[in-house]
């Protein structure tokens, strides 16, 4: 009996401490953006814009380079997704260009594709991110084919009368009629810079910034204290971005672009991997800033980009805009968000009962069962953003084979309980499940055809 009640307190603490540490690194500064931008995407981009380039009748050669890029663009964790593909979802993109953001956008991130070549190897690296772009497009073709003929709904509570919300009217009936111009080039350079600005927050940490320092800038003494002191480079990009975002305030002449910028500009903020200030700031032997907790100065940070859009909401939105916005955030919120965290106590569980440890004698050799088990753990574990990449080098370093490996790490962003529960609330049960066997597939394959090539030979068991 004793031994009954340990084992459950065990899977109960495991349960409980993989929330925690979920909820500390993600919801504050990463899911809560999210839900918001999924908010306003539902409610201010007008559905033919969507429907134009990304649904279902769209031009292939259109629809699924846009899917990627903006995936690409907002490469963000598994769970930060889920919002952002059900907002494009809901308001009319195909059934293949919503899935081929689906899967991008956590699988090429830049700063993981980076750790990845560092820590374990950039043929690893290179695969994973080319393989992860050819998957998207692929699967989200062969969804688009396999279930074309079927009618591209959004889950019938979108359809139940009692929850629909007020963005449900004609765009024109819900807000302003305001004049649609062309971009200028200072506009489209200010949103490029932004974007630059916005990759740069998400990619360079202190450790790659050091390296380009003294990679190339060892004979240029001022330029290299700069690399040398990354806190101060990252902030002044971070101020930069700040700057660029007031300019686009008074230049752009369309208040919802505007917007959308802005709540992009806090996510990228919050989904940042950079290390601020742990250690003393200083310059010259000078104290400028003492150290100070990572988290704490990206809540600050990020607590600024969100005063400047509410300062912005108060001044140019009407209150009906702002509680329709609301509303639909809401609806995400109360959809999403319990799956979500079911999902992640669930892996809670697993993970205590599954070590792995036990995982690792199982995948030493490039076998059919070796590569699926190691997509199997990437669903059924559920470890923090980037942390899959730490994992797979203590994997490696344990005798895992290099197949099983890139297998793990290409479906880990892709398929966990969390996403696997909010998709099937959207697509449904047979859209759900073709995906999932599709990803599950060419995961699989792909480690084992990557295996081969490095000489580690192909078995089935």
């Amino acid at each position: 009996m004793a031994g009954i009640v340990s084992i459950i307190q065990g899977a109960l603490e495991s349960a409980l401490i993989t929330l925690l540490d979920y909820l500390s690194l993600h919801v504050l500064l990463c899911l809560i953006p999210a839900f918001f931008i999924a908010g306003a995407m539902a409610y201010f981009i007008p559905k033919d814009v969507i429907t134009r380039y990304m649904g279902k009748d769209a031009d292939p050669k259109i629809a699924y380079p846009m899917a990627t890029a903006g995936g690409f663009l907002l490469a963000v964790c598994s769970c930060t997704v889920l919002p952002l593909f059900v907002g494009i979802w809901k308001r009319g993109a195909g059934l293949g260009p919503a899935i081929t953001f689906l899967f991008v956008a956590p699988a090429v991130n830049i700063l993981a594709l980076t750790y990845t070549g560092t820590l374990i190897g950039m043929d690893i690296a290179i695969a994973r991110g080319v393989l992860a772009i050819v998957f998207a497009i692929s699967i989200g073709l062969i969804m688009a084919k396999v279930f074309g003929k079927e009618i591209n709904s959004i889950n019938s509570h979108y359809n139940d009368p009692s929850t629909i919300s007020v963005s449900a009217k004609p765009l024109n009936e819900v807000i302003n009629d305001e004049p649609r111009v062309g971009f200028p080039t200072i506009d489209i350079i200010l949103i490029l810079g932004l974007g630059l600005c916005s990759l740069l927050l998400a990619t360079l940490d202190s450790n790659m910034i050091r390296i380009i320092g003294e990679s190339f800038f060892l004979e240029t003494p001022i330029v290299n204290l700069v690399f040398q002191t990354p806190a101060l480079l990252q902030t002044f990009i971070y101020l930069i971005g700040l700057f660029i975002l007031v300019m686009i305030t008074y230049k752009i002449s369309s208040k919802e672009l505007r917007l959308f910028l802005w709540l992009i500009y806090v996510l990228m903020t919050g989904t940042s991997q950079i290390t601020y200030f742990t250690e003393d700031l200083t310059i010259f032997g000078l104290l400028i800033i003492p150290a100070i907790s990572n988290m704490v100065i990206k809540v600050i940070l990020t607590s600024i980009v969100a005063l400047g859009v509410l300062i912005y909401v108060w001044k140019l939105f009407e209150k009906v805009d702002v509680n329709a916005w609301m509303m639909e955030t809401w609806i995400f919120i109360k959809s999403i968000f319990p799956l979500i965290i079911s999902g992640v106590v669930i892996a809670g569980f697993v993970r205590f009962f599954i070590p792995p440890e036990i995982i690792v004698g199982l995948v030493g050799s490039n076998t059919v069962l070796a590569n699926l088990i190691g997509v199997l753990f990437g669903v059924l574990m559920y470890f923090p953003t980037l942390m899959e990449v730490p994992v797979a080098r203590i994997f490696l370093d344990l005798g895992m084979a290099r197949g099983p490996l890139l297998a793990y790490l290409l479906a880990d962003p892709e398929l966990s309980l969390q996403s696997i529960l909010v998709t099937r609330k959207y697509l449904g049960d047979r859209k759900n499940t073709v995906y999932i066997i599709l990803v599950t597939i060419v995961t699989t394959i792909s480690g084992l055809i990557f295996g081969f090539f490095l000489g580690q030979g192909i078995g089935l068991w």
